[in-house]
């Protein structure tokens, strides 16, 4: 962790000293980085991207970066081929003191290909034609470099830039959406929420792709972006998405779930309380959400009446159960229910009417009757 912690501090610092046009800095603070993490591609980029500039602003070589070029050369032809790291290594330091020589860069691409670093060549190649946009006869070679290296991404940007210029090139445009598609791929492995997120930029409305980056955003604990994102789609829908509401209102939940639970870790009562009450009124307006727009379903008003009862908000529980006694089959439920909110708001009578009304309607003796018969005679002691 503190390694990376250097790391993102010196290429900030690097990229700084670069925006400065301070190519030294620049090019001690990324080899620096490079040091710090050696097989980083970021940081190995950023210092070929640093040399490139330099050589850009300062063509010719000093005497002493002659003097260490020539000796550079030197170890080169005196390290052994088996050695092909080594050679790589001095071939790269070679590269870096002049990165604009052309035979520099087709040593440095020959030997990388022959040590199997040939990623790192396009490393340096790609710095060299971003540096030099105008100089586009190294285009063709990166991209076959990136395709055999498999860095689709370089591969796409310098296609891209060769369409610009050969615009009627059919077989620059068949690789172009042969590696976009690749670069698909591995962005739908690497980076699926990433990926799930481009393809409803094309197809915004379909409801199982925006569930499942809904559910991936949850699995990343990213709630806040994942609700307002989803919130804000069915604020510019036409007419309702019921299956896209119900997920909301789940992640919503599964938000304050999750809040609940490092609350209760730190033993914060009043943050519980308020999170609880929090949850409550979420599932009021939940099921509320639906009784409006389905006013007649009496089956609704009796699960809307118990989330009240539950979340105590008893004169409302009682509008809920006051309807759902019309329903035949949650009749005597609803009558037991406000008989009980009766109770608990001390008005002892109507509790009892409730309660005798619904043991008239039980002729047989039911566990619901005995229930009724029950609590009825705890309420006339």
């Amino acid at each position: 962790m503190r390694n990376e912690n250097q790391l993102n501090e010196k290429m900030h610092e690097g990229n700084e000293a670069l925006l400065r046009q301070n190519y030294s800095d620049a090019i001690q603070l990324f080899k620096q980085a490079r040091a710090l993490a050696p097989g980083n591609s970021a940081a190995k980029s950023a210092h070929y991207r640093a040399h490139v500039h330099s050589a850009v602003d300062q063509p010719d070589l000093s005497f002493s970066q002659r003097i260490r070029k020539s000796c550079l050369f030197l170890f080169f032809h005196l390290t052994s081929s088996k050695n092909k790291a080594e050679r790589y290594k001095i071939c790269e330091k070679i590269w870096l003191l002049n990165p604009l020589n052309d035979r520099a860069t087709h040593v440095l691409i020959q030997t990388a290909q022959r040590t199997n670093k040939t990623k790192f060549a396009v490393l340096a190649l790609h710095a060299r034609v971003s540096v030099q946009p105008n100089q586009t006869e190294w285009l063709h070679p990166l991209a076959q470099l990136a395709k055999e290296s498999h860095q689709t991404d370089i591969q796409v940007e310098v296609l891209e830039r060769l369409l610009l210029l050969q615009t009627d090139d059919k077989v620059l445009l068949a690789e172009l959406e042969q590696a976009k598609h690749k670069q698909d791929q591995n962005q739908a492995k690497s980076h699926p929420l990433l990926h799930i997120k481009k393809q409803l930029e094309s197809d915004p409305d379909n409801i199982s792709l925006r569930m499942e980056y809904l559910d991936g955003q949850l699995r990343s604990r990213n709630f806040d972006k994942a609700i307002s994102e989803l919130d804000a789609y069915l604020e510019n829908q036409a007419s309702p998405s019921p299956r896209l509401e119900k997920r909301l209102f789940l992640a919503r939940e599964h938000q304050i779930n999750f809040k609940l639970a490092a609350a209760q870790d730190q033993h914060d009562t009043a943050l519980i309380d308020s999170l609880r009450s929090e949850h409550d009124q979420l599932r009021i307006e939940q099921i509320k959400l639906q009784v409006e727009r389905s006013p007649n379903d009496l089956q609704l008003r009796f699960d809307f009446g118990k989330v009240l009862y539950d979340c105590r908000e008893w004169e409302q529980a009682l509008a809920q159960f006051q309807h759902a006694i019309h329903h035949r089959q949650r009749r005597i439920r609803s009558l037991i229910y406000r008989s009980n909110i009766f109770e608990k708001l001390e008005r002892h009578t109507e509790a009892k009417q409730e309660l005798e009304t619904a043991l008239t309607e039980l002729p047989d003796m039911t566990r619901e009757k005995r229930e009724v018969m029950k609590q009825l005679d705890r309420l006339r002691l």
